[in-house]
């Protein structure tokens, strides 16, 4: 299957089963999670973009051979990817827009090659995403203990590197991926 804006009913709870699977261990004893937050977060995001496709993008990967629609069991097991971005981020020293990456998740039990696969495909999205938005900064970040693999995949697509943050200003972003197409 082809990736497709989030559905604010069918997929919201495959959503929050794999980000907390993937990132619980991340954050815990640092900050008390609650999948009932996160599900409400995630339910308002694939609800406001159906009306307002400028605010959020929030955005899944199926597998192929997923069901979606009569007899669809809401089971989680074939998401493969979700990434969620957003607007209205500045740093303190500028006036300038900035589209953060509040998620790129990928089901960590598939292939090393294709995880790959699918974090270009949602970095593709979120320059394609930027663009249209108008959005001239594109920033990707990583809570992840071990980074090293997301940040050189963004490094080896342009973006400047600083730590856990990577950054690019979005004309760029569309030149190099036009380039590549």
């Amino acid at each position: 299957m082809a990736w497709e804006l989030a559905d604010p009913i069918l997929d919201v709870e495959a959503i929050v089963a794999l980000a907390d699977s993937n990132y619980g261990g991340e954050v815990e004893g640092i900050i008390n999670r609650s999948r009932d937050v996160f599900r409400h977060r995630v339910t308002v995001a694939a609800t406001e973009q159906v009306f307002n496709r400028y605010r959020e993008f929030l955005a899944v990967k199926w597998s192929d051979d997923t069901c979606r629609g009569e007899g669809w069991d809401l089971g989680f097991g074939d998401l493969e990817a979700f990434c969620w971005f957003d607007r209205g981020g500045y740093t303190t020293y500028s006036n300038e827009e900035i589209s953060n990456a509040k998620f790129h998740s990928v089901d960590l039990s598939l292939p090393a090659k294709q995880r790959l696969r699918l974090v270009n495909e949602m970095i593709d999205q979120h320059i394609l995403w930027a663009n249209q938005c108008g959005i001239p900064i594109i920033c990707s970040t990583s809570i992840r203990a071990d980074q090293g693999t997301f940040m050189r995949v963004h490094q080896k697509r342009g973006f400047s590197v600083n730590g856990s943050y990577a950054w690019i200003r979005t004309e760029k972003a569309m030149e190099l991926l036009n380039d590549k197409g």
